[in-house]
């Protein structure tokens, strides 16, 4: 049974060390397998072994890569969250208010593009089964995304364009649950109005939440000069 099991697996799965030239694409492509496997399952439900099947190579070639499940995990996350962190990165760098309205699109467009992004966070953060992949998402995501906003308002509030009474932190607090909300509790938020939640209720919704803060935040001397 051993000899047919083996001739019947696909002449193409990659065995021992890769060569250079396939190495990117290699390592590309188990990315893009395990995510779409974590996405679709509970994260103690896949396997190495079943993540190289479904890649059409070995688990070795995970061990050679990502040395683990939990590597390849925070790999195969970190694809679709650098992005974004290099926007927050780039605007606490150079602040500017203008920098809100594009926070909040920079959120909805990453969750209504990658709907598995989402599945994959809520579904590891309301669970207890895996606290190390808990912690790992937490600090990744939202502990990077509250430290570059809050900075940006700071740098901002120093400048003068942002109300000296308010608290950064809980502006950060604020802006994030504008960002999140809408993200996370889509399908309640749909059952309660007729408009379908698409790319252009996003659009308007980034737009209306940046002329709340805009209308509330920002001192005299700012509106002055714009």
């Amino acid at each position: 049974m051993d000899n047919i099991d083996n001739k019947s697996e696909p002449l193409t799965r990659h065995i021992g060390r890769p060569k250079k030239s396939s190495d990117t694409n290699i390592r590309q492509h188990l990315m893009t397998v395990a995510f779409d496997l974590f996405a679709k399952n509970e994260y103690n439900q896949i396997s190495t072994r079943k993540i190289a099947a479904e890649a059409n190579t070995t688990p070795a070639m995970i061990r050679y890569y990502f040395q683990n499940k939990e590597g390849l995990f925070h790999a195969a996350m970190e694809q679709y969250r650098q992005p974004m962190v290099d926007v927050l990165r780039k605007n606490a760098a150079n602040p500017s208010l203008q920098n809100l309205h594009d926070i909040f699109l920079l959120f909805y467009t990453a969750v209504q593009e990658n709907q598995s992004l989402h599945h994959i966070i809520k579904r590891n953060m309301v669970s207890d089964d895996n606290p190390q992949i808990k912690a790992h998402i937490i600090k990744e995501g939202p502990q990077r995304s509250f430290k570059f906003i809050k900075t940006m308002l700071t740098k901002l509030q120093a400048k003068g364009d942002i109300k000296p009474e308010l608290d950064p932190e809980l502006l950060t607090i604020q802006i994030l649950s504008l960002c999140i909300y809408p993200c996370a509790f889509k399908p309640l938020i749909q059952g309660l109005i007729t408009t379908d939640i698409d790319m252009q209720f996003y659009h308007r919704l980034a737009q209306q939440n940046y002329t709340l803060l805009i209308n509330s935040i920002t001192t005299e001397k700012y509106n002055a000069e714009i």
